[in-house]
């Protein structure tokens, strides 16, 4: 590839990032995304996951961690169902286990001393 159309490629990737960051609490599925890229569906999630280093799903699912961990720690008249849904989780329960997968704390406890890890 040349440079031109690498830099091309990479601001395709950019807009979907940009994107995702703009749309985090709606829906969000690989053909929409593979649409922004201006790719097919497939040739989207082959080439996100070799350029990021993981699926375009897990690197939504850690935005909206990520996005829930400061709403938990600087957003103390929140409730954790709220902060949940507003994340894009169907259930508190979901929430919560992903949130304790990904941070080795509950919601609640995380509030309560969170602990931010790298």
């Amino acid at each position: 590839m040349t440079t031109a159309s690498t830099d091309h490629y990479l601001a395709r990737m950019r807009a979907v990032l940009a994107h995702i960051d703009a749309h985090l609490e709606d829906a969000l599925d690989a053909e929409q995304l593979a649409e922004v890229a201006a790719f097919s569906k497939y040739h989207f999630h082959r080439q996100f996951t070799l350029l990021f280093g993981m699926t375009v799903g897990r690197y939504v699912q850690l935005l909206r961690l990520k996005r829930a961990a400061h709403q938990l720690a600087y957003r103390d008249n929140a409730r954790i169902t709220d902060i949940a849904l507003a994340c894009g989780y169907e259930s508190p329960e979901a929430f919560a286990r992903a949130f304790r997968r990904q941070a080795g704390q509950s919601p609640s406890a995380f509030r309560a001393a969170p602990e931010w890890t790298p």
